[in-house]
Formats: structure tokens, C-alpha cells, sequence
């Protein structure tokens, strides 16, 4: 498609008839200091192509969204078969990030770590070898800031924009188009994609430049990952004072003492639920983000090593593919205790 404004793109709606989508353009500065057009998401009712990489735990949900939405969507994931479902409601599948890139106007990654988003943005069969002057590409994956801001210039080489969009949530959130998005990039690129980011969150804070949405993402994870673990030392304390753990749940409902991690985790630590919704692997990574960012800001975090640390355990007991609140396991065997409901309870 070329880069006029209000050119078309011929697409094929969800009953195989040919329609075409105008994309119209808005202005926005380069790093260089040049203009660089940007598309707008909604333009005279039509809707932009997406294209989604990464159809996991939180992709397969939120690329549900934007299709059911209007947007022609692409996708493309390393495993195929988990685009099935997406597939089957009207998704277009491309064979690389980069085919995928070519038939799209705005691409979001959404895939496991740092290395994995520099591989399919900027690897040579990535979306920046695909991607045209005027595409936008929207990374939100959680990634370290530094990733964000790399992958970000190689973007504006060539004229492609791209914004740092992690978000907070768990796939049920995300089902549900109730996210907390956390965006860094240029506020022009950040307002032109605001009615994309609507589709999926609730909660849409824009955090300044090129790696300041990654950034805020490894401060929210910081206080998340904390919390789990503090919640799960109490449910540990308690059961060994004789106190039934579902107590704890219960009176931390209210007061200073209440926390989204103790009220959606703690019910499922006591049940021995440890299925997945942020896995034990990625909020050891994120902590470990969090460590390189103190240290390179000349900050102490003596809880959140702390935390790390169990969570390093956790990994190395060979349960890094479980829920987060796994830490509960290790602190139980260093207790000699199980958390559990007391009978009649």
C-alpha cells in the first residue's frame, strides 16, 4: 500500500468478499527530526490491518479482540497451532513476522522476553525488514528498557514507529478488554493508537519516551512480585500458628493490609492452583530487570532481591513454568508445612 493520504488497501472481510480500508494519516517527528506520517486506527468507519505476533496466554485473548472488533487481522506465532482458533474466526495466517509486516498498516508483538522481541522485530525475517515508512509497530511484550529503546531506533531508521506498550493483567483480564497498558513513545504515534489500546485495556497510561512504558511495567512488576510473595509467607506463618489460611483471605479483604495479590492469589494458593496466568520464569525475569534498573539508577531493592531469590528457587526445583504464587511451595518446605484449609473449616 503506499504512504498517500487516504490510500486504500484491498482486504477480503470475514466472507471472502473483497473490500478496501483507507488508512488516513496523521504527522509525527522523527529522531532525526523528520516528519514520518502515522495511521490513524479509525478512519471514515474502516478499521486498519493488524498484525498480532505471539498467540500465548494474553495474544490469543487480545488478538481476539481487535478481530472481533472490525480489524482485518494477520498473525503469525512460532508454534502454528495455537493460531488455530484465531484462524477459524477469520484470521489471516502469514508464513514471518516479516510477510506479516507487508500486509499490515500496525503490527503488535506480544511474545516471552527481550531476545524473543529483538528477534522478530529486528531479525532478517523480521517485522523491520518487512515494515514500510508509515508503519507502526507496537511491542507488548515485557521487555527490558533498554530492548525497547534499541528496537525503537532501528524502527525510526526507517521510518517506522514504534511504541513499548506492556500491560498488566491476567488472561481472564485481557479476555475481557480490561488491561492496564503502559505505553513510552512519541505522544503523537501513543493518541493515533489510542483507539487500538482501547479494544484491550481499561487502563491506559502514557509513560513518556521510548522505553518508559517497559520501565513502568518493571516498577508495577517490582510491587506485584513483592506482594505475592509477602502473601504467600503469610498464608505459610499462618497455617504453622494454627490459624486457618482462608482466615488471612478473609480479613485482608478490608483494611491496610488488602492487595489484589493476596485476594486473587491467596484463594488459589490455599487450593493448590499454581496453573499459570504469570508464570514463575517470567516474573523471575522481570525481577531481574527490575535489579539492572536499580543498579544502574544507584537504588537499593533489599525486598525485591529477596523475592528474586525465592523465585530462583522456585526455577530451580523445576517449577518455572507454574503461576508465580509457585514461591508458596518453596517457603513451605523451608517451614516444613503445607498451606492448607483446616478441617471443618
Amino acid at each position: 500500500m503506499d504512504q498517500d493520504q487516504g490510500a486504500t488497501s484491498p482486504a477480503a472481510d470475514r466472507h471472502g468478499r473483497r473490500v478496501h480500508h483507507e488508512v488516513s494519516r496523521c504527522a509525527a517527528t522523527t529522531c532525526n527530526g523528520e516528519r514520518a506520517t502515522l495511521p490513524v486506527a479509525f478512519s471514515g468507519g474502516r478499521m486498519q490491518r493488524i498484525g498480532f505476533i505471539g498467540i500465548g496466554l494474553m495474544g490469543q485473548h487480545m488478538a481476539r479482540r481487535l478481530g472481533e472488533a472490525g480489524h482485518p487481522l494477520t498473525v503469525w506465532n512460532r508454534t502454528a497451532a495455537k493460531a488455530t482458533a484465531l484462524l477459524s474466526a477469520g484470521a489471516a495466517w502469514a508464513d514471518s513476522p516479516k510477510s506479516l509486516a507487508q500486509a499490515s498498516d500496525v503490527v503488535i508483538t506480544m511474545v516471552t522476553d527481550s531476545g524473543a522481541s529483538e528477534q522478530v522485530s529486528c531479525g532478517p525475517d523480521g517485522v523491520l525488514a518487512g515494515g514500510r515508512a508509515g508503519l507502526v509497530l507496537i511491542d507488548m511484550s515485557s521487555i527490558a528498557p533498554e530492548t525497547s529503546r534499541g528496537i525503537a531506533e532501528r524502527a525510526q531508521a526507517k521510518a517506522i514507529a514504534m511504541l513499548d506498550a506492556p500491560v498488566t493483567g491476567a488472561p481472564r483480564v485481557a479476555a475481557e478488554g480490561k488491561l492496564g497498558i503502559m505505553v513510552g513513545g512519541a505522544r503523537e504515534t501513543f493518541e493515533a493508537c489510542r483507539p487500538i489500546f482501547q479494544v484491550l485495556g481499561a487502563k491506559i497510561v502514557y509513560a513518556g519516551g521510548h522505553g518508559m512504558g517497559s520501565t513502568l511495567k518493571l516498577v508495577n512488576n517490582l510491587i506485584l512480585g513483592v506482594s505475592i510473595h509477602a502473601a504467600a509467607e503469610a498464608l505459610v506463618l499462618a497455617v504453622k500458628a494454627g490459624l486457618d489460611p482462608h482466615s488471612v483471605v478473609e480479613i485482608t479483604s478490608v483494611g491496610g493490609a488488602r492487595t489484589g495479590a493476596m485476594e486473587t492469589r491467596g484463594p488459589r494458593m490455599i487450593e493448590r492452583d499454581f496453573s499459570p496466568h504469570f508464570s514463575v520464569n517470567n516474573m523471575y525475569k522481570d525481577l531481574s530487570n527490575v535489579a539492572k534498573l536499580a543498579d544502574e539508577c544507584g537504588v537499593s531493592l533489599p525486598v525485591a532481591g529477596a523475592a528474586r531469590e525465592i523465585l530462583r528457587a522456585a526455577r530451580s526445583q523445576g517449577k518455572g513454568d507454574l503461576d508465580s504464587c509457585a514461591v508458596l511451595t518453596v517457603l513451605e518446605a523451608m517451614a516444613n508445612t503445607i498451606v492448607q484449609r483446616k478441617a471443618g473449616c
